[in-house]
């Protein structure tokens, strides 16, 4: 009976030449595409290439703010601040409501980040003006932004993109600059990760073309006020290094750009039963913070009477905005970005 199993030896033949030269002929094939890829509008269905700061939310913005600038290439306003700016501005409709105004056109984009601190804003902020050239820049602050040191962002300023762009050379800094190739492969390797793809999407969705993340309906459950309390207001200034940091981001405007400070807006208890911790807000907080902008011939656009006016369903939370609030303020801001137009001249 014959045997099912051949006596032949299996023989391994050595790669040619030829499959050798085809193998590297498409690396550079590869890097071709991905650099095409990602400047047309083929890289917004695809995720967003790494910038390797360890956040797929700056990843996105920094990305969606390239695409902007090579399609509009300019830049008039960029707004910064932490989870406020991120989901209380929609530049879109600032936008809209300047040229309604104004008959002229701006190009915006929100580069809020949530848990940001003020130190870690300038740090974004100084690597922005170098990389983007805004002629505004907005910051809405916060009295969290000056102290609180538990909750932050604050390893985005170590990332290799922001200190390239601030003027710390490296390897990975010029690459993550200059090459999207690069980028998408380290958000490949990020990718092969479920984990990852998860997180990607609950950090990123939703987020339009100009960096807005809208807050939708109402936040269950509902968070407790842990910052904006009189305990927190009373030491918002107590080391003289928080003073500085304000002054340290107002000192960019030595970089040829203008810079405008916006009161974070915050809920207003319609009884009044907060009116303690708005007392410490006016007494404790805000003189110091006036003063220092002051002193640094910097606008200071006020929203607490807006943020009074803006119902309780129009509120994610006590400190954010759900999508319908958003839509009030970024029309006040709008406006009042027309009524101060001079800052674009």
């Amino acid at each position: 009976m014959p045997s099912i199993f051949s006596r032949e030896t299996l023989v391994v033949s050595k790669p040619s030449l030829r499959g050798i030269l085809y193998f590297l002929l498409t690396i550079p094939l590869v890097l071709l595409a991905a650099e095409i890829a990602a400047r047309t509008p083929i890289g917004t269905r695809l995720p967003a290439p790494s910038v390797h700061a360890d956040s797929f939310l700056f990843d996105a913005k920094i990305y969606r703010l390239e695409s902007q600038l090579r399609r509009d290439g300019t830049l008039d306003c960029l707004f910064l601040g932490s989870s406020v700016a991120n989901s209380d501005i929609d530049p879109d409709l600032v936008e809209q409501v300047y040229r309604a105004q104004t008959g002229e056109t701006v190009h915006c984009f929100n580069l809020g980040m949530p848990a940001m601190t003020i130190d870690t804003a300038a740090a974004i902020a100084d690597a922005a003006i170098t990389r983007f050239h805004p002629k505004v820049v907005i910051y809405a602050i916060l009295p969290r932004d000056v102290h609180d040191a538990i909750a932050n962002v604050d390893f985005l300023a170590s990332a290799d993109w922001v200190k390239f762009n601030r003027g710390v050379p490296s390897l990975d800094g010029w690459l993550v600059n200059r090459s999207y190739a690069y980028r998408y492969l380290l958000a490949w390797r990020y990718w092969l990760q479920i984990p990852n793809r998860v997180k990607m999407e609950a950090e990123t969705h939703p987020l339009t073309a100009k960096g807005y993340q809208p807050a939708q309906g109402f936040r269950e459950p509902y968070i407790e006020n842990l910052t904006l309390t009189p305990a927190r207001l009373r030491e918002a200034w107590s080391d003289p290094s928080q003073a500085q940091s304000v002054r340290n981001f107002l000192a960019l405007q030595q970089r040829d750009v203008k810079i405008v400070f916006l009161e974070g807006p915050a809920y207003h208890e319609p009884d009044a039963s907060d009116a303690e911790t708005w007392r410490a807000y006016d007494e404790e907080y805000l003189p110091t913070l006036i003063r220092i902008l002051d002193e640094n011939q910097i606008p200071f656009w006020r929203t607490q009477r807006l943020a009074a006016q803006i119902p309780k369903a129009h509120w994610y939370d006590w400190l954010h905005l759900n999508s319908d609030g958003a839509a009030t303020f970024s029309r006040w801001l709008g406006d009042t970005l027309a009524a101060n137009a001079w800052l674009f001249k």
